[in-house]
């Protein structure tokens, strides 16, 4: 009698019990793993956000590091056209000075020669 009862057990938790335990956990499974989807889900999106936002920052960054190129560029060439136009001026203010002094010493050789 007690063997014919464990079968009847065994037969009830095989057919009863563990398909509705199976269909439990099955269910328990698929709603947590459906939770973790989409907090994973929610992660990514915040995550491409950023990366959105990420992007069109350096997109702005690269103009503006473009657009200080360019100036810098242009302020380069001025200078260098300052530059030069400095270097000019002071080439004539030498030359000037040269010829100033040409000219007393021709005045001295003039009067020395006026002297003897």
């Amino acid at each position: 009698m007690a063997e014919e009862l464990w079968q009847t057990l065994l037969r009830f938790h095989r057919e009863i019990v563990r398909p509705e335990l199976r269909d439990e956990m099955r269910e328990m499974v698929g709603t947590e793993v459906g939770a973790l989807r989409s907090e994973m889900n929610s992660h990514f999106d915040a995550m491409y956000k950023r990366l959105d936002r990420l992007e069109t920052e350096l997109a702005a960054v690269k103009g503006g590091l473009k657009r200080i190129e360019e100036r810098l560029d242009r302020l380069e060439t001025r200078l260098t056209a300052v530059e030069e136009k400095l270097e000019a001026a002071a080439l004539r203010s030498e030359l000037e000075e040269v010829r100033s002094r040409a000219a007393a010493i021709e005045q001295r050789l003039s009067l020395l020669e006026s002297r003897h």
